[in-house]
């Protein structure tokens, strides 16, 4: 769980729930990159389905400002669905982050707790629905500050291929720079800075 006081550890767990084919892999490879390249500590462990059979996918990101201890997520922060089940059938967090195409129902339950975004609009304006992953980096940035700009384009430079670098950065600026209160509420926007990583 975050801890933001001066004499503790600050991290943040966060967990990304699609189905094979969209990204969820490499968006959680990219986060841990980007926090190494700052100086900051990460763990990743995954769940993967292909994306022939639709299996679920699923990517466990602990980032930490401090050594991490024990190399699992337990409690989660962040939830993302980037599937309507997989926003029906959600882990417990403290908040929510699911695409606005495809929230169809939301569970009463968090209702409250739930981020949306037009992930899936962003990525289609770019030119290729395969960059969702990277505009969902750029908003988890914006609301968790996970690790600076500069250390994200690094790791996507590092981590996909030179001919998908322009449209990769472009989305994750997208991400960056969308303005969440056309979407959501202040009050659920709030909720999210208890996650955020404050660096001292």
């Amino acid at each position: 769980m975050p801890m933001n006081s001066k004499n503790e550890n600050c991290d943040i767990n966060i967990m990304i729930r699609g189905i094979g084919g969209q990204g969820v892999k490499l968006a959680g490879t990219i986060i841990g990159q980007a926090a190494i390249n700052d100086g900051h500590h990460a763990i990743q462990s995954m769940k993967y389905g292909s994306a022939i059979t639709g299996g679920e996918t699923r990517s466990e990101i602990k980032v930490s400002t401090e050594k991490i201890i024990y190399p699992r997520v337990t409690d989660i922060d962040v939830y993302v669905a980037l599937t309507l089940d997989d926003l029906e059938n959600y882990f417990e967090s403290i908040i929510y982050i699911t695409v606005l195409e495809v929230a169809k129902r939301i569970p009463k339950e968090i209702k409250n707790k739930v981020i949306l975004a037009p992930i899936l609009g962003i990525a289609e304006k770019i030119g290729s629905s395969k960059v969702v992953n990277m505009v969902l980096l750029g908003i988890l940035n914006q609301l968790f500050n996970l690790a600076s700009t500069d250390s994200f384009i690094e790791a996507i430079k590092e981590l996909t291929a030179k001919s998908f670098h322009k449209s990769n950065i472009e989305a994750f600026k997208q991400g960056s720079k969308l303005d969440l209160t056309k979407y959501n509420d202040k009050t659920t926007l709030e909720q999210a800075e208890i996650c955020r990583i404050k660096i001292r």
